[in-house]
């Protein structure tokens, strides 16, 4: 969320050139773990493939549905697994399975209902809006306008939408959802344009995680709302206040914040990056500490907002004359009343606030991350240190990857062979060395490397010196050291099983 009572900060110290600005951006833009959307968007397909074999175990009146859109083409996929209300119940019952909290069938009501039978491409809530629009060309995303259900069904679905955005909007806030008129669809749509003018990689590449566009006031304590994402209670979906449609550098400067929370929350969904839920990390324009995680979110779009006010102060004069000349300024929230920075004076501009929060990442909570959050700081951190040299913590080249607390670095390999545990359901990903695999008693979702789904491919059930064998031939002969870890983290995981002792 946007906080309210944004104020002029000093902008960043030196302007880039055009050259650094591009590699940034195709730094920011295309790392296949962390910054390119289409692989991001394969892995989330592929849990969803997974997600939905398993729920039709559990539900066997909507087993053929489930299992009908399991089998479906992305294209077919898509629209029905991103739609805000069937993505928020597929998280809902995946969450139940893995806690052993019961089976609420949230999806599989849906489903039953028929509401989502059509795979034409178009998601059941969208296809309740009307008039229908998309907000940008090419979008996968879709803009609430108004909602016309005929059914029951479709009255359950609309129903549900409004109450998710409802349970999105501040408690205490007395505003609500707007209607869009065509001035404001138009400055969207250029907003969007210029965001992907601005950034080619990382502006455009924020756009497809965002699946419902919507408008909303709402005042709160401390002033009117700017923007919202909706993350895990409203997945895929933003919302933006009308006045920030006014000035098309702040309509695209939101959009890209936004957006960016969207996309984290899709990289989060394949790949955890904090190992210590319940750590606090002090933040001084705040009155109260965060979550380590909400720490990688402000990170990651602190971050990015560097590169963005960089190419925005660095834009060409054609761009200028299309959208005007961009802010003096950068701009960050105010801090906390009571806060330590509130009472100081410090930690009011973005440079400030993203060299705290990577200081604190990298270094003062580290040990709190996964191995996969230390990739994910060092390559942010890394991409954007050019942009603030001196005020970043410069990354390691290269960081001793930690073993996991759960996982034995080795194993004694007494049993006679391993074998793969039944019922285990896999999805590979080839083009990025990776397969999925998930059992469907408690979901939990193992996303194996090369080397993982390797050993995984080669415990058929036959004998240990066998296997050996095999391992060294695939993997070459100076590879045994990684056999006992690699055994122990599929045996940890519950993706193998010994046979015999």
């Amino acid at each position: 969320m946007r906080p309210p009572g944004e104020i002029e900060v000093t902008p960043v110290d030196a302007v880039p050139n055009d050259d650094l600005i591009s590699r940034i951006d195709l730094a920011l833009g295309s790392d296949p773990r962390f910054g390119d959307a289409a692989a991001i968007e394969t892995r989330n397909l592929a849990r969803h493939r997974l997600g939905l074999g398993v729920l039709a175990r559990h539900h066997p009146g909507a087993a053929g549905r489930l299992e009908r859109l399991a089998q479906a083409g992305d294209a077919e996929l898509r629209p029905l697994m991103y739609d805000p209300v069937l993505r928020n119940a597929f998280e809902n019952d995946l969450t139940a399975l893995e806690r052993g909290a019961g089976r609420t069938g949230a999806l599989a009501g849906f489903l039953e209902s028929g509401v989502a039978d059509t795979l034409d491409g178009v998601g059941p809530c969208e296809r309740l809006s009307e008039p229908r629009v998309r907000p940008w060309p090419g979008a996968v995303s879709w803009v609430w306008t108004d909602l016309h259900p005929s059914s029951g069904p479709e009255r359950k679905l609309s129903a549900r939408l409004e109450e998710l955005l409802a349970g999105t909007l501040s408690q205490e806030g007395s505003g609500g959802r707007v209607r869009p008129d065509a001035g404001m669809l138009s400055a969207l749509t250029r907003a969007a344009a210029l965001l992907g003018e601005l950034l080619p990689r990382t502006g455009a590449g924020v756009l497809p995680h965002v699946s419902l566009t919507g408008f909303v006031r709402d005042e709160l304590a401390d002033g009117a709302l700017n923007s919202i994402s909706g993350g895990d209670p409203l997945p895929s979906a933003l919302f933006l206040a009308p006045e920030r449609l006014d000035d098309p550098w702040t309509a695209a400067e939101t959009l890209f914040h936004e957006g960016l929370h969207l996309k984290l929350f899709d990289v989060l969904r394949t790949g955890s990056m904090v190992a210590d839920a319940d750590q606090m990390v002090p933040i001084p324009w705040r009155v109260r500490p965060w979550t380590l995680t909400r720490v990688l979110f402000a990170l990651h779009v602190y971050a990015h907002l560097l590169l963005f006010q960089a190419a925005a102060a660095a834009a060409s004069p054609a761009v200028r004359s299309r959208y005007g000349t961009p802010p003096a300024t950068a701009f960050a929230d105010r801090a906390t009343p009571g806060s330590p920075a509130a009472a100081e004076g410090t930690h009011t501009t973005g440079l400030e606030r993203v060299a705290y929060l990577a200081r604190q990442a990298a270094l003062a909570y580290g040990e709190g991350l996964t191995d996969n959050g230390r990739r994910f700081v060092d390559w942010l951190v890394g991409a954007v240190s050019p942009l603030a040299p001196g005020h970043l913590p410069v990354p390691a080249p290269s960081r001793p990857v930690q073993a996991r607390p759960d996982v034995r670095p080795e194993v004694e390999l007494e049993a006679r062979g391993y074998r793969q545990a039944r019922p285990v359901h896999v999805c590979p990903i080839p083009e990025q060395g990776q397969l999925v695999a998930v059992s469907p008693g408690t979901p939990r979702f193992q996303w194996l490397n090369g080397h993982a789904w390797l050993l995984y491919a080669l415990c058929d059930g036959g004998d240990l010196t066998s296997l050996r064998a095999r391992y060294r031939e695939a993997a070459g002969p100076d590879a045994d050291a990684g056999l006992g870890a690699g055994l122990a983290g599929l045996l940890s995981a519950g993706l193998i099983e010994p046979v015999g002792a």
